[in-house]
């Protein structure tokens, strides 16, 4: 008889382990659940080896605060309708800490928050309703990423969508009349909204939540395009700016594609912020249209102020009150090739006057460059171009009339000094 090596015979066992038990994926458990005959989510989470996916199907309104700490699970709908209600309003009511766990096309209703993803890596909300609950629709935290696809997140006592120190992709669903902000992006938070992570545009509606439609604040940062971000501020509650989009001490890129209207305060407001509007990096429409916002006491179109900056490119800003672009406060923007035009005046502080109605505004040591291609400013109530003190200045690559194509407005073209 021949002795084997050893070695051979070691490889042998090898490949034995791996025909055995690695070079196959593992199998998904399923677990059917119908809460109308008693049954829980909860328990059925306890189910199967935890080292394998688990796919639970419900059926029916199930009444439960659930935690999901187990990697690789999926809760969906066995049958349209099928509902998962919080009934304590202290309480979650889907709280997640383990990664790659997925929600689909369920109904989420009640408790405090409706889905909360805390420290969760790659959480999927898909094709859910989440509604009527007693704080945030949906929340991104603590490290958290994942991608909402596909929702309708309506009529949550606070945010429709929150990201929290997180990571989160909203992308083909309806944010809309929730008690605060639509999508809110907070302390150092990122967010791609309306454009996927292929870069594929896949944009959103928001629209008449209470607050402001997109809130991005605290180091946070967002990349936008391709949404509606209409009828925001449906409130007049104190501290409510009532925005299409909110930046405070923050910054984004509002690539295009979006329609940023009807909102009854400011279309685009920067507070010690940075925006570049028209984003030709990712191969899709670089036209963002702002118009018919602003009130009396939060106005125009995009207001830029407290030292922010801003890069505007083939924007269509009409219609909006007291102004098109202001820039404010030491503030600076650079702008091509964009339209600003019809924007209205509002009334003054003495009965019976206006005030107001330019298209281009700079006050309080701001300045604007602007530059090919040619823009169109023009049928505006105020100038086209007004420095309202000696410390703003405008410059462009060639005349100001002439580059910025200001022409046809009721004060008159530019009334501003170069640098």
């Amino acid at each position: 008889m021949t002795a084997r090596h050893p070695f051979v015979l070691a490889i042998a066992a090898l490949t034995l382990f791996a025909f055995n038990s690695g070079a196959r994926a593992e199998p998904t458990k399923t677990v059917a659940v119908d809460c109308s005959a008693g049954e829980t989510i909860a328990k059925a989470l306890t189910l199967g080896d935890e080292r394998k996916p688990l796919l639970v199907q419900i059926s029916g309104t199930c009444s439960e605060h659930l935690l999901f700490d187990r990697n690789d699970v999926t809760l969906a709908a066995g049958i349209p309708g099928a509902t998962v209600s919080g009934p304590d309003p202290a309480i979650d009511v889907i709280k997640v800490t383990a990664s790659r766990v997925a929600i689909e096309g369920l109904t989420v209703t009640g408790g405090r928050n409706g889905i909360t993803a805390n420290g969760a890596s790659g959480f999927t909300v898909r094709n859910a309703l989440v509604q009527n609950t007693g704080r945030n629709g949906i929340t991104y935290a603590h490290g958290a990423s994942g991608v909402v696809d596909g929702c309708t997140v309506v009529n949550n006592a606070r945010d429709g969508v929150a990201v929290d120190a997180a990571s989160a992709t909203v992308i083909n669903s309806q944010v809309n009349q929730n008690g605060r902000m639509g999508v809110g992006v907070f302390t150092g938070g990122t967010a791609r909204i309306g454009v996927d992570n292929f870069n594929v545009a896949a944009g959103n509606t928001i629209s008449a939540n209470a607050s402001n439609g997109i809130h991005i604040v605290f180091g946070s940062t967002a990349l936008i395009a391709m949404n509606q971000i209409t009828g925001n501020g449906t409130s007049d509650a104190p501290g409510n700016l009532r925005i299409g989009i909110n930046l405070a001490s923050a910054s984004a890129s509002i690539i295009g594609g979006n329609t940023i209207s009807d909102n009854a305060g400011t279309g685009v407001n920067l507070v010690r912020s940075s925006a570049n509007f028209g984003d030709n990096l990712f191969g899709i429409t670089t036209v963002n249209t702002i118009i018919r916002n602003g009130n009396s006491v939060s106005q125009g179109g995009v207001f830029v102020f407290n030292g922010s900056s801003v890069t505007i490119r083939d924007a269509v800003i009409s219609n909006n009150a007291a102004f098109g672009l202001v820039l404010s406060l030491r503030s600076s923007g650079q702008i091509a090739s964009s339209t600003i035009q019809n924007n209205t005046t509002i009334p003054g502080p003495i009965p019976g006057t206006v005030t107001g109605g330019d298209g281009i505004r700079l006050v309080f040591g701001s300045g604007l460059f602007g530059t090919a291609p040619i823009g169109i400013v023009t049928g505006n109530a105020g100038f086209g171009l007004n420095c309202t003190d000696g410390e703003s200045s405008a410059i462009g690559t060639g005349p100001l009339a002439v580059v910025l194509g200001i022409s046809g407005n009721t004060l008159g073209g530019v009334a501003c000094t170069g640098f």
